[in-house]
Parts: structure tokens; C-alpha cells; sequence
């Protein structure tokens, strides 16, 4: 399909093809993709240990101990 359509197209108004030049060094995407990957990092590190706090605090809020087993009636 390509080929009928570049047959139909005069061979002047085809601009040449060229480098593909990006607006910044090749090498800075990476750099650029490190420091996004490391801020996620961050800012998943600053949520460790918040799920046994939270449970910590749900039971005491229950009178409940983290790792006890307390029964309830009519359970």
C-alpha cells in the first residue's frame, strides 16, 4: 500500500529524510527517567511502617491490643 501511494506522489515533494534529532542528549532521558523512578522511590519510603501504625491505632481505638485475640459475644 505504501508503495501505490509514493507512486502517486511526484518525487519532488518528498522531503529527504533526515537524522532524527531530539531536543536534548539521548543520554539525559535516561538521567531525566532515574531521578523520576528515584522521587517514586521517595515517596513510596516515606509510607513504610504506616499499615502497623494504622493497626495500632485501630485497636486502640477498640480496646483492642495489636496481637491479642480478645472474643466478643455472639461471635
Amino acid at each position: 500500500m505504501t508503495s501505490r501511494v509514493l507512486a502517486l506522489v511526484p518525487e519532488g515533494d518528498v522531503p529527504e529524510l533526515h537524522h532524527n534529532e531530539l531536543p536534548m542528549s539521548h543520554l539525559m532521558y535516561g538521567v531525566i527517567a532515574f531521578i523520576v523512578f528515584m522521587a517514586m522511590l521517595a515517596f513510596l519510603w516515606s509510607f513504610r511502617n504506616t499499615a502497623p501504625k494504622l493497626s495500632e491505632q485501630h485497636g486502640a481505638e477498640h480496646g483492642t491490643a495489636r496481637g491479642t485475640d480478645v472474643e466478643r459475644s455472639g461471635h
